[in-house]
């Protein structure tokens, strides 16, 4: 007895560790992954812990999936020469998910993004749409999800709000139908950043929308991306302008501008007009002083994406006008805040220099001119120096120059020196 206890006490333990030893081999299930690369003209290769993932992805395209094991990688992404080359992040994927990794080029740098591609199968009659903000320029976004044609938002409400850069994607179930998709800045109906005219969501289909940064920082592009399927890429039509006014404040002259078949708002100096959606690509444009268009307008193309600034100063009698890219994206080296200056006033020597709390931020800024622009620390009290060559220097009262993140421009427009520092955004 004692004899057949003993081998069954060990037929247990065979079939126990055999138990566990199939259980060691059904290991976590791996989790799918792609890439997707937004960059408008570059191949991108996504390396995974050292070892290569996805290789040379043509620009505007999407990889087929591949499995890999569950767990936290850092990724990197690069250029097919290893010249450009993102930030390393970790990432951590789940076994049994699939996800999609999207990277695009923004001045020379990768952005990435991770967007969780495994998402429950609508009911019949009904798609899904997920957005994710990948833009570090736009500041939080609203999406409106609205009948085609629709030109009036005060009347709706965001189907998401306050989309954040690289927060996570958030999903909502719509009838599926045809909708246009409106991106505003976030509580602003008015401030339109990007439309998708007549977006198709199927019955049953799971469609995600990212936003990607442009050339100004805050319009944005987008992706469409029909998961399984193939990704879908739309640059933004459109460019935004507004006309500043330096010509004397007394007596108070209107200025007034046109870019293509767009009408801008008045201005009046030495408050500077709001920025307007125009067609982009724009060439051909007018620009107003009272009842009379200038003659001489400097050339210029208002293209997609960018942000543009057009500055009336001289006199009246004789303006004369500039036309300024703006860069609205925020600053990523040197500082929390930029700025640059515009002069507008000193048409003698070498122009005007500035001083942020003591340190140079632009230096001999021609008449009509703006400096490049200038990265500093964050100040609820900045001391702005204006100096003009032969000319005691001019200590403005402080300013403001915060929170981080904040793009201003210094306007001087009249021979007091008197700065505008005006938020752009």
């Amino acid at each position: 007895m004692k004899k057949v206890l003993e081998l069954l006490g060990i037929a247990a333990i065979v079939l126990l560790l055999g138990a566990c030893s199939k259980g060691n081999g059904n290991q976590t299930p791996p989790a799918n992954l792609r890439f997707i690369n937004g960059a408008t003209n570059q191949s991108l290769t996504v390396v995974l812990n050292g070892t290569v993932e996805f290789a040379g992805v043509a620009a505007e395209s999407a990889s087929a999936y591949t499995s890999i094991a569950a767990g936290t990688y850092t990724i990197s992404v690069t250029d097919v020469s290893g010249t450009l080359v993102s930030p390393a992040v970790n990432f951590a994927f789940s076994g049994s998910q699939a996800y999609s990794l999207v990277a695009y080029v923004r001045n020379g740098a990768v952005i990435t993004a991770l967007i969780d591609d495994s998402q429950v199968t609508p009911p019949a009659g009904y798609g899904k749409l997920g957005v994710a903000n990948i833009s570090p320029d736009s500041g939080a976004l609203d999406v409106y999800v609205v009948a085609p044609g629709t030109t009036d938002l005060s009347q709706s409400a965001p189907v998401f709000q306050s989309a954040v850069f690289r927060g996570s994607p958030v999903w909502t179930t719509l009838v599926a139908g045809t909708f246009d998709v409106v991106v505003t800045g976030a509580g602003n109906p008015s401030d339109v950043r990007l439309t998708l005219p007549s977006v198709p969501v199927a019955n049953g289909q799971v469609l995600a929308l990212a936003f990607m940064s442009t050339p100004g920082g805050s319009l944005v592009n987008a992706m469409l991306d029909s998961l399984n399927g193939p990704a879908q890429f739309v640059s933004n039509t459109n460019a935004r302008v507004r006309i500043v006014s330096a010509l004397p404040v007394n007596p108070a002259t209107a200025v007034t501008g046109t870019i293509g078949t767009t009408t801008l708002s008045s201005v009046f100096a030495p408050n500077p007009g709001l920025y307007t959606l125009v067609a982009g690509g724009s060439s051909t444009y007018s620009i107003g002083v009272g009842a009379a268009q200038v003659a001489s307008l400097p050339p210029a193309t208002f293209a997609a994406g960018g942000d543009f600034t057009i500055i009336v100063y001289g006199t009246v009698a004789t303006p004369s006008v500039a036309v300024y890219t703006d860069n609205n994206q925020i600053p990523v080296v040197g500082g929390d805040v930029k700025l640059r200056l515009v002069n507008a006033a000193v048409s003698g020597g070498t122009g005007l220099t500035l001083y942020v709390n003591n340190v140079q931020a632009a230096s001999d800024v021609a008449y009509g001119a703006a400096s490049p622009y200038f990265a500093v620390a964050t100040s609820s009290s900045a001391q702005l120096e204006l100096v003009e060559p032969s000319v005691p220097p001019v200590f403005p009262p402080t300013v403001q120059l915060s929170p981080s993140g904040s793009v201003y421009t210094v306007f001087v427009i009249d021979s007091t020196l008197t700065p505008y520092v005006i938020r752009d955004r």
